[in-house]
């Protein structure tokens, strides 16, 4: 069997990571997914989540423990703070949603110290003090996870495809 050129582009590309589907999660650096796990979690307890949760031995299995309390409030002023109810997944879908894209892309500006840009979305989407907490935690947060080896924000000239 002869293998064309058109048929070896075809093959590389589907070599690519992930199913290849635009919004599925799969294809997500590991930064980014840990983020929307922890986000979806979140969703399910909407509460400081006790020892025996699966949020917080996911936060201390990845040395976070001591800012899932800024991760929570960040969440929490989403929750009752935001101009509108926010769309995030159960942690079982595969897709993302497009304020899941926002909330890792958020957590990525926080990251790269991109305070202006940060700030301008949040008031956007928040009512002015929400937004203030919001910032605060999600930096905290965001900082931490960088600590920990878990990059939001891509190198320049790296962001194609990413969410941020």
């Amino acid at each position: 069997m002869e293998v064309t050129q058109q048929q070896g582009l075809s093959a590389q590309q589907s070599l690519k990571p992930g199913c290849g589907r635009f919004d599925c999660a799969c294809s997500l650096p590991v930064g980014e997914r840990f983020v929307l796990w922890a986000l979806r979690q979140w969703r399910q307890d909407r509460a400081l989540p006790g020892e025996g949760s699966i949020l917080h031995r996911g936060f201390k299995v990845a040395g976070l423990l001591e800012v899932l309390p800024d991760f929570v409030i960040a969440m929490d002023a989403f929750l009752f703070g935001a101009r509108r109810a926010m769309e995030i997944h159960v942690p079982t879908c595969s897709s993302v949603s497009r304020d899941e894209a926002v909330l890792v892309a958020l957590c990525g500006l926080a990251q790269a110290d991109h305070d202006r840009p940060l700030l301008a979305s949040l008031d956007i989407m928040m009512a002015p003090a929400a937004s203030r907490v919001a910032a605060v935690r999600l930096k905290a947060f965001a900082v931490a996870l960088a600590g920990a080896g878990l990059r939001l924000a891509p190198a320049a000239g790296a962001a194609a495809g990413r969410l941020n």
